[in-house]
Order: C-alpha cells, then sequence, then structure tokens
C-alpha cells in the first residue's frame, strides 16, 4: 500500500487566510493554521505553483497571494462541494 500525500487542504487552508489578511510574515501565517505543520518549503511549494510569493524583509518572509491562488481557491473549493454533494 502506498501513502498519497495530499497537499491541496494544508493548501487551502493557508490561501483561506491569505484572503483574509492580504499579506503575513510566515511565522503569523503558520499560527493561524495550527492544524497544519507548516515549514518554509510548504511555501516554497506554494510559491513554485503561483499560488503566493514569498518576499524577504527583515528577518524572515512575509507572503501574499496570487491572482492564480484566488483562482485555484475557487476551484478547490467547488470541487469539494461536487464531491461532498456526490457521495449524498
Amino acid at each position: 500500500m502506498r501513502a498519497v500525500d495530499d497537499s491541496n487542504p494544508k493548501f487551502a487552508a493557508v490561501i483561506r487566510e491569505l484572503l483574509i489578511w492580504k499579506q503575513l510574515p510566515e511565522s503569523d501565517l503558520s499560527r493561524l493554521v495550527p492544524r497544519y505543520f507548516l515549514v518554509t518549503d510548504d511555501f516554497r511549494d506554494m510559491e513554485d505553483q503561483g499560488l503566493l510569493t514569498m518576499t524577504f524583509y527583515g528577518d524572515e518572509y512575509v507572503l501574499s497571494l496570487t491572482t492564480y491562488g484566488r483562482l485555484w481557491l475557487e476551484q478547490y473549493t467547488a470541487e469539494q462541494k461536487e464531491s461532498d454533494n456526490a457521495r449524498l
């Protein structure tokens, strides 16, 4: 049996917080999403996918949402609703 790592719920939680706050330092964002253990590599993965941008200010990264990140969240949320409705 193979373990599958689905990062989409984690990414969605991060993007939802960035929708509210617009931009946040990495440490603050990690505290706002306590359900997931987030490290810099998680945010780098999201940046590589175009979901957010990372800018180094002072002693840590400040994260900002991209337009593609907003669109990704809309699509992910729609797919989740569809799968929930299909289960009923």
